[in-house]
């Protein structure tokens, strides 16, 4: 058999995601070399799949704009996530209409898709169906409500209803992480618990890097290579979307308190694509870009970071052992469900609240973290090569290596 035709559905908000795509597509073509990968994806994930050289299926300008829409429901370090999902369903199906569109008339021989809700329900509730392997991936499972509003909890129940469904037959759940990670939650109110789900329904494969931390422990060379200096050094990521511009605008006002407690202290602001710079002149010590290729680089240089509550940024972090502050967006069921709690289980970052962290406040935890020896537990970090493996042998292409 030649070697497999893929199509790869990048389908989250954001970059958060794409990066380990990107991964796992090398995985595949380590495992495969002659393996052609066409992708499905929105902006801002699709203007970086295109600046790494991968191919574009024509049908990805079909897709809505979903950080877009998330972006109209983002209040300053908030954004309801549950609530999104609720009203965006109908676009769920939109798009999930595109890939298998796409899939069942492109001759693939299997799919990813990361995050992918909209193939996993159209599939197992029977309005569709592949003939082909297809691989559904998640970080977390299930959502769950945030508010008293009512539209919420009807959403989130019939949401979670669908995604509970028997996916054998339909698609291949995987989920990225460690199966401590997973809640004893129920899906809704009278669903199967979310761990015992994924310990019979799905292939915990553990995360996905872009890059391999043990290659990054050279700070002093690194920090030389990226021109930063020997001063100490914040780096601050506020995500591929514009939720980040309050905790920019933080930073920014408890740059010049914490400069008195640390002398030389430089400040660089990564701000993303969809994130305007601040006005003004910028202070002395502080730089601010709107985009940076391989940002991981610059966390493992770094003597601190601070970051929202993403699951990529805070799992980059620990793998790199740097020590960080979090800040989860408030209502955001996923940062405030799965990626705090995971980062609590490993003893990984500080959590903190933007509405509580005055700059005066966070003057100080600056001072305090800033270089600070930390000792994470080891992550399961083999999770690109083992979906590569599920997809060649679902697939029946060759492997090498």
């Amino acid at each position: 058999m030649p070697s497999p035709r893929v199509l790869f559905y990048s389908s989250s908000i954001g970059l958060g995601h794409v990066t380990r795509d990107i991964a796992i597509a090398q995985a595949i073509r380590g495992l495969s070399p002659g393996a052609q990968i066409d992708w499905l994806a929105s902006s801002p994930a699709r203007e970086h799949l295109i600046a790494a050289g991968e191919t574009i299926h024509p049908e990805a300008a079909r897709l809505s704009d979903a950080t877009t829409e998330a972006e109209a429901r983002v209040r300053p370090g908030r954004f309801n996530i549950t609530l999104w999902a609720v009203a965006v369903r109908k676009r769920w199906a939109e798009d999930g209409r595109v890939a298998l569109s796409v899939m069942n008339g492109g001759g693939y021989d299997a799919m990813v898709g990361d995050e992918a809700y909209d193939v996993a329900i159209a599939l197992t509730g029977g309005s569709a169906r592949l003939d082909r392997p297809c691989f559904i991936l998640y970080d977390f499972l299930g959502l769950d409500s945030m508010s008293v509003n009512p539209v919420e909890w009807i959403g989130v129940e019939a949401i979670n209803k669908a995604w509970a469904r028997d996916p054998h037959g339909h698609y291949q759940a995987v989920v990225l992480g460690e199966i401590e990670d997973l809640p004893l939650t129920p899906f809704g109110r009278h669903g199967p618990p979310r761990r015992e789900w994924a310990e019979s329904n799905a292939a915990v494969v553990g995360h996905v890097l872009p890059f391999d931390p043990a290659a990054l422990q050279d700070r002093a060379l690194l920090r030389a290579e990226l021109g930063h200096g020997p001063e100490p050094l914040v780096v601050v990521s506020a995500g591929g979307t514009a939720a980040g511009e309050k905790l920019v605008a933080r930073c920014l006002d408890s740059f010049p308190l914490a400069r008195r407690e640390v002398p030389d202290l430089r400040m660089l602001i990564v701000s993303g694509p969809r994130l305007s710079a601040p006005d003004g002149d910028l202070q002395e010590g502080v730089e601010i870009r709107g985009y940076v290729p391989r940002l991981y680089e610059h966390f493992a240089a770094c003597d601190l970071a601070i970051v929202q509550g993403g699951g990529t940024t805070t799992l980059e972090l620990t793998a790199l052992g740097r020590p960080f502050l979090f800040f989860p967006l408030r209502h955001h069921c996923e940062q405030l469900r799965y990626v705090a709690p995971r980062q609590k289980r490993l003893g990984a970052g500080t959590q903190l609240d933007l509405k509580r962290t005055s700059p005066a406040v966070l003057s100080r935890h600056i001072a305090s973290e800033i270089g600070r020896e930390v000792a994470y537990p080891p992550l399961e970090l083999d999770g690109a090569r083992r979906i590569a493996e599920l997809l060649m042998e679902a697939a029946g292409g060759p492997a090498v290596g």
